[in-house]
């Protein structure tokens, strides 16, 4: 079989592999020269390379570890218990367990006493469907109380989903609380995984395996997908290749744009939202706290998170330098998305100071933005009802992209396994 998969990102990348390690023959489409991982790429920094967006993975995580391990880089995974914190009405508090929450002080003890048990028993609960009809603004005011949602929740739910927060199921906050506490070893630590020379080490190992199994990463955009006599066709700027079957993993909207779709589909389609996001990397002369991951509550603040990625990740091929992310999640049609970097950058370090006192631009030694337009797709009320399925209405046209991702939220976890389940369903069909 002749599959063409477009993307070379986590889902791809996992589809292709398991295609040709089972005889398979796989050309998988990219746009960028050498651009591998999708939104977790990477980039040079010193002697090695870090993702360009911020990425981690948990011990729940067994569909990447088991692909890592197959693959043979389960020696450069490092596991660390990290320090986080919560920066809001301009201090910064320890916010790593539940025991932090509890002890929290920007809210009153009864609200930290009823969020904490709402997050330990966040695991316990196995019937999602139960809450795809509350949104997480009303599940947050039923467990921890309206002074809680409005002093601390909302400003993290908006800093995420921008003007669509109050459309958020409550699903979706469910997810990420029994994610956290799947990782901890007990009630104060959690561990968190990092792939030595960032994650783009496991995707270029799979290119490779791929590649030498036959496969071809072929750096050319699509411009057209069409289906013709059970073929799938893939139009270039260079020429036109037909192929049995082929896998599509970036958005929906996006194979909107290159492919001939029925309008009841491309209803579905259109419902389907995202909120995009800018990220700013900063390689600088010194630490600037002690945390890894703080996240920024003030309503002033552009950037929503603060990720010192050298208090998790030491490794020598940094050569000393701190390696620092702020991110801002903000609505595609939001004028920042599409201003200039250098206007981007003086809006984050301008502000940056404000938080962290330390901080001296002067310490910088280099900064890089990244913009990914598609990257937290917003889920809201019965999303199941939304959620397309693995078959396009093209015959042997299929889809994998990140909003299919559910009850699960996004990650590199859940990108590998979609690409994996893929990639079996089109063998088996």
């Amino acid at each position: 079989m002749k599959v063409a998969i477009i993307g070379a990102g986590a889902t791809g990348l996992a589809a292709a592999w398991t295609l040709a390690k089972n005889g398979h023959r796989v050309d998988i489409y990219e746009t960028s020269k050498g651009e591998l991982g999708g939104i977790a790429g990477a980039m040079p920094i010193g002697k090695t390379r870090i993702d360009k967006i911020y990425h981690h993975i948990f011990t729940s995580d067994t569909s990447i570890l088991d692909l890592i391990d197959e693959v043979g880089l389960s020696s450069e995974m490092m596991w660390i218990e990290p320090k986080n914190g919560m920066h809001i009405n301009g201090k910064l508090y320890p916010f790593t367990s539940p025991m932090d929450l509890i002890l929290f002080p920007a809210v009153n003890l009864v609200s930290r006493f009823r969020m904490g048990l709402a997050v330990l028993r966040a695991k316990t609960v196995s019937d999602y469907k139960s809450m795809e009809d509350i949104t997480a603004k009303e599940w947050l005011v039923k467990k921890a109380g309206q002074e809680s949602y409005d002093k601390l929740w909302k400003t993290l739910l908006t800093s995420k989903f921008d003007k669509d927060a109050d459309k958020v199921s409550g699903v979706w906050i469910w997810n990420k609380f029994k994610l956290r506490g799947s990782t901890r070893k007990n009630i104060n630590s959690e561990s968190l995984g990092y792939l030595r020379g960032g994650f783009y080490e496991l995707y270029k190992k799979l290119s490779e395996l791929v590649e030498e199994k036959n496969g071809r990463i072929v750096y050319k955009k699509a411009t057209r997908i069409s289906g013709e006599g059970g073929k799938i066709r893939i139009d270039t700027e260079s020429g036109t290749q037909s192929y049995d079957k082929c896998l599509f993993t970036p958005s929906p909207a996006s194979l909107a744009k290159l492919c001939a779709l029925p309008p009841d589909y491309l209803k579905k389609v259109a419902k389907i939202k995202h909120k995009a996001n800018v990220c700013l990397t900063l390689v600088a002369k010194k630490k600037i706290s002690d945390y890894y991951w703080v996240t920024i509550a003030e309503e002033d603040s552009p950037f929503v998170v603060f990720i010192e990625h050298t208090n998790l990740v030491k490794d020598e091929k940094y050569e000393g330098k701190t390696i620092i992310y702020l991110s801002k999640y903000l609505d595609q049609s939001d004028p920042f998305f599409v201003a200039t970097d250098r206007e981007i950058k003086k809006a984050f370090l301008e502000h940056l100071p404000k938080l962290f006192p330390s901080f001296s631009e002067a310490d910088v030694f280099e900064t890089h933005i990244y913009r990914s337009l598609d990257a937290q797709p917003l889920v809201g009320l019965r999303y199941s009802e939304d959620v397309l399925p693995l078959e396009t209405p093209v015959k042997n046209l299929y889809i994998a992209s990140m909003c299919q991702i559910y009850p699960e939220d996004r990650g590199q976890n859940y990108a590998v396994d979609r690409g994996i389940a893929a990639a079996k369903r089109l063998m088996e069909e």
